[in-house]
Parts: C-alpha cells; sequence; structure tokens
C-alpha cells in the first residue's frame, strides 16, 4: 500500500519548540522532522512515504483497547483518498495518541496528520488491527 503521511503542529509564543519536536516525535518516531517559519507562525512539520510512519499510532490504540473508537473517528475523517485527524499535542508529549473529536479545540494546540494513499479502507483496517 502506498502512503504519503505528513504531519505538522505549531508552536505558540509560549511553547519551546524543542518540547513540541518532542511530543511530535514521541507519537512519530520514524518521520523527519524540522521546525521552519511561515506567515510569522513556526511549525513543527514532516513527511514519510513509508507506512512504517504509523507504526507507533496504531500499537499505541492496541495497546490502550481503543481500536473500535479510533477506527469511527478515522473514517469520519476520510475525503477521497486522504484521511485527516488531529491528535492532542499534550497527550503525545506523554506519549499517548489521542484523537480529537472534529469540535475540539484544545488550549495547547494539536498535531495534524495527513494520510493520502490509494486505500483508504485498507489503511484504516491496518491502523486499527
Amino acid at each position: 500500500m502506498q502512503v504519503r503521511v505528513r504531519v505538522w503542529a505549531a508552536v505558540y509564543p509560549t511553547e519551546d519548540p524543542e518540547k513540541v519536536v518532542r511530543a511530535v516525535r514521541k507519537i512519530f518516531p520514524a518521520v523527519e522532522l524540522r521546525v521552519s517559519e511561515r506567515g510569522g507562525m513556526v511549525f513543527v512539520e514532516g513527511e514519510s512515504q513509508e507506512l512504517a510512519a504509523l507504526s507507533y499510532l496504531k500499537e499505541n490504540w492496541r495497546r490502550r483497547r481503543v481500536r473500535a473508537a479510533i477506527s469511527r473517528l478515522l473514517r469520519s475523517s476520510v475525503e477521497g483518498r486522504v484521511l485527516r485527524a488531529r491528535l492532542s499535542k499534550q497527550g503525545a508529549y506523554v506519549g499517548v495518541a489521542s484523537v480529537l473529536d472534529e469540535d475540539e479545540k484544545p488550549a495547547i494546540g494539536e498535531i495534524n496528520l495527513e494520510v493520502e494513499t490509494d486505500d483508504v479502507e485498507r489503511l484504516i483496517k491496518w491502523m486499527t488491527s
């Protein structure tokens, strides 16, 4: 299965960029991350073409026994060939991959995940198996 994984998180002025990098790296250890600036905002971002970039998410959800709930959340976030999800930045800092509901707005922000693939249903089944 071919995938293109993109992750990014805004670094707010009150945050230490290295702590945001650490949070994103805990959830996506196989993704090469960089800190960049656009439009006066600082971002931590990275990309991968490897399914392994999502392995920590898969294992974290399996270990926490939340796969059924995650499966429903992921299915509701698909648009065509793209799966989009928002993860709690605070949860990520302690190694917990918590998917945010559509209307949830955490005070310290989120980690954005976008996965483009040729088979979204197969991807979701793999991530939640």
